[in-house]
């Protein structure tokens, strides 16, 4: 037998091997969008992640939820002082250096003569500034850090998508004080005032404003407060595997090869090169058959 015919087989054999798993693979991703003949869609296209998409989608967003973190390890996370200390320190500093209008607001209750409506007003703009700095925060670093914190108290695959899921999380929680914010922080604003007792309003703008950190600090208890009693309804409210299903379905197929690939790209390649090897072998072993 001569070297050619004992070489060809196994290189044959390497080529087909190499190149059938090179195939197979791409034809996950491949093609991203169907191919007809005519009227008629050729078969295996789109490749199958493209085609099962949808599915996809939700199965994902199922389970990551179902699995990784649910409800209660939001809640954990939302009432911890780690997390209140940190949102109240933010919303102070964002407060402060914006000249909110609640000083303006206070000094023109203290010059009314009609005390009830200054109040209402005092509130009224007091809630507005509030929620305004509410819905402009991002809550995603806090969340990161907090769960950073709390590492030992969540499970730590919760933690990592936890913390992949931060942005996420903080546009929901902006969401829902957007829309039930006015009717959830307000009657808190008034129990707030309440508790300054009888002093006037002239020494409740003192002592709110030049002493920042008793500001901060009321700041904690309004979140607190407004965390106990709404936190379930406020976690209820984020749809983490409705989110995620949602933004895998506006990702383009290539986005999600891309995707995949950052993270199995050298086993993929493993399986290809393996391909090849299986086949140099079962050609030389067909040479002595």
């Amino acid at each position: 037998m001569d070297p050619i015919s004992i070489l060809m087989p196994p290189v044959i054999g390497g080529i087909i091997g190499y190149f059938t798993n090179d195939l197979a693979i791409k034809m996950l991703f491949r093609p991203y969008k169907p191919k007809y003949l005519g009227r008629i869609r050729l078969p295996f296209t789109p490749g199958i992640v493209p085609r099962r998409l949808e599915d996809l989608a939700v199965l994902l967003g199922r389970e990551v939820e179902a699995r990784f973190f649910n409800a209660d390890d939001l809640e954990i996370l939302f009432q911890s002082g780690e997390f209140s200390s940190a949102v109240a320190e933010s919303l102070t500093e964002m407060l402060f250096s914006r000249r909110t209008s609640l000083c303006y607001v206070m000094e023109g209750l203290e010059a009314s003569p009609e005390t009830g409506q200054a109040v209402a007003s005092a509130e009224q703009a007091l809630c507005k500034n509030v929620l305004g700095a509410l819905e402009e925060f991002d809550f995603a670093p806090v969340i990161e850090r907090t769960v950073q914190e709390l590492s030992g108290r969540l499970p730590k695959a919760g933690a990592s998508t936890l913390i992949n899921l931060a942005p996420t999380l903080s546009e929901g929680i902006k969401q829902y004080i957007k829309e039930y914010g006015e009717e959830t922080v307000r009657p808190l604003m008034e129990r707030a005032l309440v508790d300054f007792g009888d002093r006037p309003i002239k020494d409740m703008a003192a002592e709110a404003f030049p002493d920042r950190d008793k500001f901060c600090r009321l700041v904690q208890k309004l979140y607190l407060d407004f965390m106990a009693i709404y936190v379930r309804k406020v976690v209820e409210s984020i749809d983490v595997g409705g989110m995620i299903t949602d933004k895998l379905r506006l990702m383009e197929p290539q986005a999600v090869e891309a995707l995949i690939l950052s993270v199995v790209n050298k086993e993929f390649r493993y399986v290809v090169w393996l391909g090849g090897l299986l086949g140099a072998i079962i050609g030389t072993i067909n040479i002595f058959i």
